[in-house]
């Protein structure tokens, strides 16, 4: 509440005002001691007391408030990374102990007749594991495998039954063909006739399967590092086109002039793996300048499980339906099918992977223009300067509302008779605390 009280002394009295704390500098300077003073008691104190009581609260119950914010977040994200291991410690794991052929495309090769009749035999003898189809002889089924159109054919030629794989497509199943071909007709010799072979340097198939992963999780590390480091669109878009260019020029000569397990033309795979480049980190820029945090979390780790399902080792048919379809509908599904038809089929088979790739590098690319330019990072951003600015910089304003101090300035001793900012002899207008109350 608001006591007034009227003194009338000397001088001397002045001093006792300051010790009061009933105005500070600019109630003093008005009036000397001679005027109405306030005093401000009963809400003032109301805070400190209700302070006092939330204290003696917390004394009695223990002191127990429950996590802190950052506390909070720890958790989150400590039991969030935990899941994640696990979940994907399986999924990966699972994705090699569940191969086996899941209607892989096959063919019979031979005379009508005996063709017909092998076809029918490897199809019932596992239902729906085998796709078979029956072509005229060794040559037409040779032309397939090189078009990509199967990964095997059994042909029947005039010294008998001969096996036409091609390594270079899977060398997952190509294997796989060979031990099950040994398993059903163990007395027989039945030769094996590598249409499309594997690089040299990579024998076993695992040359290329082993650096295609990595260089999927590191561009798309690279995409949330760009996030993290540009704010305006230009600027993204242009690191975007860097980190995909220098990417595809280094894993490309990593892998075929290092390692020696990608033949065929360098600026191929060169723009093959630019074109994944730009699908993976710019779907994760784009996620990141659109959703902030949250969008570079969901598009980091959709692309770990995507790499996963992308049958890099394998080949999309060894996998349980529908996953090995929707591994090739992502990015890294894709890619691997782009980068094997560019080596060694002359493109052949890679027309829809192609067209998966463009559509997610286009998708990214239209994150990024749509994105908050303004910085979701929390920095203010001015368009007109083109410029970062600093919290600290930006430019405040006081607000007056009760509890915000509004700026005081200096107050000098008036003359004798006047009011302070008003001509001499002129009435001072009515006071009002920020509240309403009149002073």
């Amino acid at each position: 509440m608001l006591t007034s009280e009227r003194r009338v002394s000397d001088g001397g009295e002045d001093g006792d005002a300051s010790a009061s704390g009933s105005g500070g500098a600019r109630h003093r300077a008005v009036g000397r001691g001679t005027g109405p003073r306030i005093r401000i008691t009963g809400p003032r104190s109301a805070p400190v007391a209700a302070r006092g009581k939330a204290e003696n609260a917390d004394v009695i119950t223990g002191g127990w408030r429950g996590p802190s914010g950052e506390t909070r977040r720890l958790l989150v994200v400590v039991v969030g990374v935990a899941l994640l291991v696990g979940v994907l410690t399986c999924l990966y794991g699972w994705t090699v102990t569940s191969l086996r052929p899941y209607g892989l495309p096959v063919l019979a090769a031979g005379p009508a007749g005996p063709a017909r009749a092998l076809a029918e035999q490897l199809t019932t003898t596992e239902p729906g594991t085998l796709r078979v189809r029956v072509v005229a002889d060794g040559d037409a089924a040779d032309r397939a495998l090189r078009a990509r159109e199967a990964y095997a054919a059994f042909v029947i030629g005039p010294s008998g039954l001969s096996l036409h794989v091609a390594s270079a497509a899977s060398p997952a199943v190509s294997e796989a063909m060979q031990r099950g071909i040994a398993q059903v007709m163990p007395t027989a010799d039945i030769p094996v006739v590598d249409v499309v072979p594997n690089a040299t340097a990579d024998h076993v198939g695992g040359g290329l399967s082993a650096g295609y992963l990595p260089l999927v999780l590191v561009v798309a590390v690279g995409g949330v590092l760009l996030s993290r480091t540009t704010v305006r669109r230009g600027t993204r878009l242009a690191g975007l086109a860097g980190l995909a260019l220098t990417a595809g020029a280094a894993g490309a000569a990593a892998l075929r002039y290092v390692l020696v397990v990608l033949p065929g033309s360098y600026w191929a795979a060169m723009g093959v793996l630019t074109l994944l480049g730009v699908a993976v980190a710019g779907t994760v820029l784009g996620l990141g300048a659109r959703a902030g945090t949250a969008g570079l979390t969901g598009g980091f780790v959709f692309f770990v499980v995507a790499a996963a399902l992308s049958a890099w080792s394998s080949a999309p048919e060894l996998m349980p339906p529908p996953w090995g379809t929707l591994g090739q509908l992502a990015p890294p599904g894709a890619g691997v099918t782009l980068l094997r038809a560019a080596a060694y089929f002359r493109g052949s088979g890679g027309g829809d992977a192609a067209a998966v790739l463009t559509v997610w590098a286009a998708l990214g690319v239209a994150l990024i223009m749509v994105g908050d330019t303004r910085g979701w990072q929390g920095r203010p951003w001015s368009r007109a300067g083109r410029r970062e600015v600093a919290p600290s910089d930006a430019p405040t304003t006081s607000a007056g509302f009760p509890g915000i101090p509004l700026p005081v300035e200096p107050a000098f001793p008036p003359a004798p008779g006047s009011t302070p900012g008003l001509p001499t002899g002129t009435e001072a207008p009515a006071r009002f605390q920020p509240d309403g109350r009149r002073v």
